[in-house]
């Protein structure tokens, strides 16, 4: 009987303090365990901590594209916690497990964040896959039977990839992109219309992407009266009082419905035109 080779600690595997280190803000601090990256710092008054755990890594994500990750955690999470964190109740502490198990790509429970160690080897520039699961950390259990439609749970999440890329989309935006309004052409399915109201109707003084989030977040309207959660979110903006029929519709009429994100032919036309990001610096 064959009995499997022992792991060994992540030391003698090519993890090194020194190179998270030498990328991440002296604010934050870095230690190794036999099998885990054990980091901790405060951004803006809120400390957070990250623990990579590599005890089921078998080496396909390779050293360097770990440190990567860290460096997407600290870049992403604290401005989404930033803008979403108090209204979800949402964890400052993460853990990302790094494992060669079964499912596909990556996939999050709570405060766990979990990535197959071979999809990064497969597709070496997605990382920006993690910050979909972080999104669904700060979502802190959305619960799809009190949301119009279940589905957006995972539009916000991809609407939180695209705007909160890591590196302003050095990687997302040469192989993911949001879809057009004729791939998605409801809300149920949409997640550009989330960017679209976000960069065009939300002030500093009335975040609607926000208030979209804590309507879905705080479970206070069933489907059937999803009307009234729509007038919630969009109250006090330049588009109160209209049904989100016609919201809708402004949307799919204009060239941001339309127009090409991700590309690996230049800077991407939506970008060109619209600065996006602006509300997620």
């Amino acid at each position: 009987m064959n009995t499997p080779a022992p792991i060994l600690p992540i030391a003698e595997r090519g993890i090194v303090k020194e190179d998270f280190d030498a990328v991440l803000a002296p604010e934050i601090t870095t230690a190794l365990t036999e099998n885990e990256v054990k980091q901790k710092g405060t951004i803006g008054g809120v400390e957070y901590k990250l623990t990579i755990r590599l005890t089921r890594w078998t080496g396909r994500t390779t050293p360097a594209q770990i440190v990567i990750l860290s460096r997407l955690f600290w870049q992403v999470y604290p401005k989404m916690y930033s803008r979403f964190g108090a209204a979800g109740q949402s964890p400052t502490t993460i853990t990302l497990d790094i494992e060669n198990r079964g499912y596909g790509i990556a996939w999050n429970a709570g405060r766990l964040v979990h990535l197959h160690d071979g999809w990064l080897e497969r597709c070496p520039e997605d990382f920006d896959c993690i910050t979909h699961e972080l999104a669904h950390a700060i979502q802190n259990g959305w619960n799809g039977q009190m949301l119009e439609f279940d589905g957006f749970i995972e539009r916000f999440a991809d609407a939180c990839r695209y705007l909160y890329a890591f590196n302003g989309g050095e990687y997302n935006d040469k192989g993911w992109r949001m879809q057009t309004v004729e791939s998605e052409p409801t809300r149920e399915d949409s997640v550009r219309f989330l960017v679209w109201f976000d960069y065009f109707y939300s002030t500093k003084e009335n975040d609607l992407l926000l208030n979209y989030f804590r309507v879905c977040h705080d479970e206070k309207y069933p489907k059937e009266r999803w009307s009234e959660a729509w007038a919630e979110i969009f109250k006090g903006s330049a588009l109160e009082g209209r049904s989100i029929d016609d919201i809708f519709a402004e949307y799919a009429a204009s060239e941001f419905a339309t127009l090409r994100t991700g590309t690996r032919r230049g800077p991407a036309p939506l970008l060109e035109k619209y600065d996006v990001r602006k509300n997620a610096r």
